[in-house]
């Protein structure tokens, strides 16, 4: 029964008010970026539903996960444009030779066939951290966990995805610049 009510609250939330929050992203996104992060805010609205408030407040609700989905995809479109940033002035400068360009895809293999043999607690860590470049606060939001505990988790990630790469062939002492924690 409880599972039946949840699951009409949630269709009467998305059917009130689906068309209010796709508005506000058409304003601001893409056509296609609008819907997604229309689905965001309404998986957000799902898995937070006991938090929602009833009648007209739920919309002030949404728009406030609308809000910060939006800072987000913002972020998120940041850090791809200064990816391609690097990216480019690292291909207009003379760059590596073809080896260089071959060690490097090699490297990033490697580095993908490590990630994914990492249990996935700590796959989605890493990829909180270094990816997504969340502080460590926020991951500890997410993920339920104290800041102390997101630090121990990263940590042993980061060592466990060491020790596959060192399996995988990669050069002790060659630590991928893209790790977060100290220098080797």
């Amino acid at each position: 029964m409880v599972e039946a009510a949840t699951a009409i609250r949630f269709r009467k939330l998305y059917d009130q008010h689906h068309r209010a929050v796709l508005a506000y992203f058409l304003r601001r996104l893409d056509s296609d970026a609008a819907y997604e992060a229309t689905e965001d805010v309404f998986l957000v609205a799902w898995r937070r539903l006991d938090t929602v408030p009833d009648g007209e407040r739920a919309l002030a609700w949404l728009y406030s996960v609308a809000r910060r989905v939006l800072a987000n995809h913002r972020r998120s479109r940041a850090r791809r444009r200064r990816l391609w940033n690097r990216l480019a002035d690292e291909t207009a400068t003379v760059g590596p030779g073809p080896e260089a360009v071959v060690v490097r895809r090699e490297e990033h293999e490697e580095l993908l066939t490590a990630l994914a043999r990492l249990p996935d607690k700590d796959q989605e860590l890493l990829r909180l951290a270094v990816w997504e470049e969340l502080p460590h606060a926020d991951i500890g939001d997410l993920l339920g966990c104290s800041v102390g505990a997101v630090d121990v988790r990263l940590h042993r990630a980061v060592r466990r995805l060491e020790k596959g790469l060192r399996q995988a062939g990669h050069r002790p002492g060659r630590r991928p610049a893209f790790l977060p924690g100290e220098e080797s």
